[in-house]
């Protein structure tokens, strides 16, 4: 059967591929611009609610661990219920409730319910999915595709923070938040321009019989993104049952199979999921397999990666968010606050233009350029004793601008380079995990920090030395593709050995 991807009338790399390219540009521009700018609503609610920093951090902790979860649903099991594009539809729904409950809550600990628990769900189901539907249209262009998709954090950052200033001086906080959570809602419209890969399958006569089994579900989205083993475990299974029954052919529970097939319809995939799950030991672990795809950890570059963006993600996601209020601690003005995370943003998209050009040209590989990055920026934030003003606060904000964002423009295709297209999903799915862990992890010890010592010195401290251990454990690639390049040349020996006793 001819795959999507083996169809000429596919736009990989053309076409349509653009039009993904820019839904994942406002994905990306809405949820980690609206994120980064996070800091400046910090600042208002410490100052609204007279809270501690730990307590709204202790939300931005719940925010990842849901955000991993609902990472791993939306990336692995939950492609039996959904497309990439209904999810990224869910996810501006979530993102606009999370903002207007924002907006009305009496105390600062709701902020665990909307930011923590809807924000994050909003943020699994949109950012990766956006992603993976990315990977999926770009094969040779894929570093330049991604990079140019990620400049919409860059294009946020420039954007969000001069409109939520105007917006809080216009509005106050809860107006502020009412504003946003509308603007959130655009994520809606990106979503529907992620038209399904599987829009441009070939419909011969195997798509035909696909459809009669119940396997297709409409014509715009013609099949279930479960895959089609998927379907031929659940029937393998049904058919060991009945060889396993007296008096009971296999082919009458083959016709009952269809029959039930066409009966649910486009709801086939949902039924022989939870068939499989009620049938057999052997549909627990098929489940389990879809939360997780743990073939992915037998690759030692992939091992290599885990640590990297389990450190990387504390730094890369953090220091923008704290640099407003320490900004505010150093006695800043607001809008000279506003100016910095506007610094930020714009040393952002120069940054993105320079690494798109660097990718063009090949002067450097991928995951080398997000070593030296994150190293560059964790050496930044240990002098942070010496930002004492607008000025020297600036300095840190263009280190920050330039260098901190490289790994996000570009881990999706190192993920690619280390582990390959097809176990990209589920790669996917455990970095998004290790994401969340070390953002869950770090958010109240880096408030705490900020509590305890009265300042955020410290939390910049601990934000630097985790960027530099990530970034120099990149420079162990080299002896990780050596385990890999063996490993292959061992299996193909074997191969070879069964094919000559054959």
């Amino acid at each position: 059967m001819m795959t999507a991807e083996g169809n000429n009338m596919v736009p990989i790399d053309r076409g349509w591929a653009w039009v993904i390219l820019v839904a994942n540009f406002i994905v990306v521009f809405l949820i980690i611009g609206c994120t980064s700018s996070f800091g400046l609503f910090f600042a208002e609610f410490m100052t609204e609610f007279q809270a501690p920093a730990s307590s709204i951090t202790i939300a931005l902790s719940i925010q990842t661990i849901v955000f991993s979860i609902s990472s791993l649903f939306a990336l692995n099991i939950g492609r039996s219920f959904a497309s990439n594009r209904t999810y990224v539809i869910l996810g501006g729904l979530f993102a606009c409730s999370a903002y207007l409950i924002s907006a009305v809550i009496p105390d600062v600990s709701y902020l665990i319910l909307s930011l923590g628990v809807l924000f994050g769900v909003a943020y699994g189901f949109s950012y990766g999915p956006a992603l993976v539907e990315l990977g999926r249209y770009f094969h040779k262009k894929r570093g330049i595709a991604t990079s140019l998709g990620n400049m919409g954090v860059s294009c946020g950052s420039l954007v969000f923070p001069p409109v939520i200033r105007f917006l809080l001086d216009s509005y106050s906080l809860r107006g502020a938040l009412i504003v946003i959570g509308g603007i959130l809602l655009n994520l809606c419209v990106a979503g529907a321009l992620m038209r399904p890969i599987a829009f441009y399958e070939d419909q011969g006569k195997d798509s035909k019989a696909k459809q009669e089994d119940g396997i297709w579900s409409t014509k715009t989205e013609m099949y279930c993104t479960a895959d089609i083993k998927d379907e031929e475990v659940y029937r393998s299974t049904i058919k060991n049952r009945a060889s396993s029954q007296q008096g009971i052919p296999e082919n009458e529970f083959e016709q009952n199979i269809d029959a039930e097939d066409k009966v649910n319809g486009s709801s086939s995939c949902l039924g022989n999921v939870k068939t499989v799950l009620c049938s057999s030991k052997a549909g627990v672990k098929n489940m389990c397999k879809k939360v997780i795809d743990f073939k992915v950890l037998r690759n030692a570059l992939f091992r290599m990666w885990i640590p990297v963006c389990f450190l990387a993600i504390i730094g890369s996601v953090q220091i923008v968010i704290f640099i407003p209020p320490h900004a505010r601690d150093l006695h800043i003005s607001d809008r000279d606050i506003t100016l910095l995370v506007i610094i930020v943003g714009a040393s952002n998209l120069i940054s993105k233009v320079l690494m798109a050009l660097l990718i063009y040209c090949n002067c450097m590989a991928k995951h080398h350029m997000i070593a030296i990055s994150l190293i560059i920026t964790g050496m930044s934030c240990l002098f942070i004793i010496f930002y004492t003003d607008f000025v020297t606060m600036t300095i840190l904000s263009v280190i920050f601008g330039v260098f901190g964002s490289v790994y996000f423009g570009l881990f999706p295709a190192v993920l690619v380079d280390f582990v390959g297209l097809e176990m990209l999903s589920g790669a996917m799915a455990i970095n998004m995990l290790m994401q969340g862990l070390g953002l869950s992890i770090s958010n109240p010890i880096l408030g705490f920090l900020r509590d305890f010592t009265g300042s955020f010195n410290a939390s910049f401290y601990l934000m630097g030395t985790t960027l530099i251990i990530s970034g120099s454990i990149l420079f162990l690639e080299p002896f990780c593709r050596k385990i890999e390049i063996r490993k292959s040349v061992g299996v193909s020996v074997e191969s070879q050995i069964e094919v000559h006793h054959l």
